[in-house]
């Protein structure tokens, strides 16, 4: 779910180097909540670089926090593409060091432009101080980020993300229940009706056939079984039980279609995954293609999502 695209969005590409600390090392404000999780996030940034490994101790660190400053927006870098393409090789595993200096800019260039775009499309900005994020990066660069504890971090982070998605998930079905059509149900589900189809209803305990298309509060696909049969065109049907082999959202949604239906279905964070999926609200497109009594259709087949 996008959940650490914003924290190692060059991980694959690099490996571990030494670091080396600064001569100073600022002092810094951290009392609100803004300035601590702007830190936080801007040091694990820096962090997801500087410990992947291989010649990332050759990079100019100066350079490398240059660019993540300059470019902490939604400016364009894909100028940067053919720079990296030339310092890395078409593989990755090459380095060129005439082209360190180039490469370390646009490394900070590519994490600051992640970073900054999958906050804003995660709705995050407003609860992070990008002033201190960009603080938060340099010490991380050089390996001073000691403000805060390690393990306070991550929990600092995982509580962000839970915020984030209880933020979206209530935002997401909050408009969905206002569009015309919503059937809205005490227990916080939404549904909508595409096709109504035109078999019968399957009971509580049944297997089913579907194919379905998993969105997130944001609009994200997911997962989509349409797309796996794209990929893999031996995928067959996806077939589930509803009796305990789907989440309870699930459970309660597909027997109020009918064979050949198709409907869009959100499901509150607590009849999805609950706290341990860290509080996701999702949207569901579902066609329902047969329905059989319990164990006559389901298969050895990986579980949805």
């Amino acid at each position: 779910m996008r959940k650490w695209l914003f924290i190692a969005p060059l991980s694959l590409l690099f490996a571990c180097g030494d670091s080396e600390t600064p001569t100073v090392v600022e002092e810094v404000n951290l009392d609100d909540y803004a300035d601590r999780i702007g830190y936080v996030l801007g040091a694990l940034n820096a962090e997801s670089i500087m410990q992947s490994g291989g010649k990332m101790n050759e990079l100019n660190k100066e350079l490398l926090i240059q660019g993540f400053e300059d470019n902490l927006s939604d400016k364009d870098c894909s100028d940067c593409d053919d720079v990296l393409l030339g310092l890395f090789g078409p593989y990755g595993q090459d380095f060129d060091t005439t082209k360190i200096d180039t490469g370390s800019s646009c490394i900070g260039r590519i994490t600051g432009f992640r970073f900054y775009t999958d906050m804003l499309g995660m709705g995050g900005l407003e609860k992070i101080n990008l002033d201190k994020v960009k603080i938060g990066f340099e010490h991380g660069v050089y390996d001073a980020d000691t403000l805060i504890d390690e393990s306070e971090k991550r929990t600092m982070v995982q509580n962000f993300l839970v915020d984030i998605n209880s933020m979206n998930g209530e935002k997401m079905i909050s408009a969905a229940k206002n569009q015309p059509g919503a059937q809205v149900f005490d227990n916080g589900v939404v549904l909508f009706t595409l096709e109504e189809g035109t078999g019968d209803y399957p009971g509580a305990t049944d297997d089913v056939e579907v194919e379905y298309i998993l969105t997130n509060a944001v609009g994200d696909t997911v997962q989509s079984s349409y797309d796996m049969k794209k990929t893999n065109p031996d995928a067959g049907p996806v077939y589930l039980s509803l009796n305990g082999g789907v989440i309870p959202g699930w459970s309660f949604v597909i027997p109020k279609m009918r064979v050949g239906g198709k409907a869009r279905a959100y499901i509150p964070w607590n009849l999805a995954y609950g706290e341990q999926g860290g509080k996701e609200s999702l949207c569901f497109f579902i066609e329902l293609k047969d329905f059989g009594p319990q164990g006559s259709l389901l298969k050895q087949q990986p579980q949805m999502r």
